[in-house]
């Protein structure tokens, strides 16, 4: 799936090649790609311009002319391609538009990513129950301290949870908690106020750093746009099991917590109960 450094990614570079660009054409291949929730129908977007690209969590999110918002939420496996010219649809091209410069197609191999058009998107972002993004001022270590008090599940896991902050997915929370040094199933409770200190510092670090580099490429969700993340060349957990901890040189063990794989160093991240 997609994280925050991927979305981030995807919303800029549609920004640069489609700013102010008006839709010309639109064609929903898959109709179960729009919620039944959708505010409008996707063909009310013809004849709107594109006038500014966001990103909420992992939502993609489209400002567009006379007050519409076109949210997207890729979920495991959808990305965009853009081209210049036209271009013959393939089976999992699930919805294709054009402006004067450019063909857009969205594919999901898996179908599961759905969007709406809304022109309140406070409301919807609301109704999902999202929590603060990293660099929120509001997200803070007592925040978190007072969130993760009753919860005793791994720490692994909690991370995944949009609604206390929101962008970290599989990737990026091994990848933090090796940074902190805390072991993935470390019940979220038995954390302290420091290390959540820790926590925060190093998303945000590990998050930026991740954006710089264009994403993490272990699945193309951005070359449709020509672009190729480069942060796994910088991965020092995910995927690395069996590989020497980049730390202490600690072969990394991988289990599986709740479904998803983690990856961590039993030797700088003890289990703390």
């Amino acid at each position: 799936m997609p994280e925050l450094p991927e979305v981030e990614t995807i919303v800029k570079t549609m920004g640069v090649s489609l700013l102010n660009e008006q839709i010309k054409a639109i064609n929903l291949r898959y109709q179960p790609l729009l919620e039944t929730g959708s505010e409008y129908p996707i063909d009310v977007l013809v004849g709107e311009s594109f006038v500014d690209f966001k990103r909420r969590g992992k939502y993609v999110w489209f400002e567009l002319t006379n007050g519409y918002n076109w949210i997207i939420h890729l979920r495991m496996e959808g990305k965009f391609h853009l081209y210049d010219s036209q271009q013959r649809p393939n089976a999992h091209t699930h919805l294709t538009f054009n402006t004067a410069n450019h063909y857009v197609h969205y594919l999901d191999t898996r179908k599961f990513s759905r969007m709406v058009v809304t022109k309140h998107p406070e409301q919807f972002f609301e109704s999902k129950r999202l929590g603060y993004e990293p660099w929120d001022n509001e997200l803070t270590p007592e925040y978190l301290k007072k969130k993760y008090s009753t919860i005793g599940r791994p720490i692994k896991l909690v991370l995944l949870d949009q609604a206390i902050f929101v962008g970290v997915g599989n990737i990026y929370a091994d990848e933090i908690l090796h940074d902190i040094r805390v072991h993935p199933l470390t019940p979220a409770k038995m954390i302290s106020t420091v290390k959540l200190s820790q926590l925060i510092l190093s998303a945000r670090r590990i998050l930026e750093n991740a954006i710089q580099a264009g994403g993490t490429t272990i699945r193309s969700y951005t070359s449709g746009l020509n672009v190729h993340g480069r942060f796994q060349i910088q991965l020092a957990a995910y995927g690395q099991g069996g590989k020497p901890c980049p730390r202490c040189g600690t072969t990394m063990d991988r289990i599986v917590i709740g479904g998803r794989s983690s990856v961590f160093c039993p030797k700088c991240q003890k289990v703390k109960r």
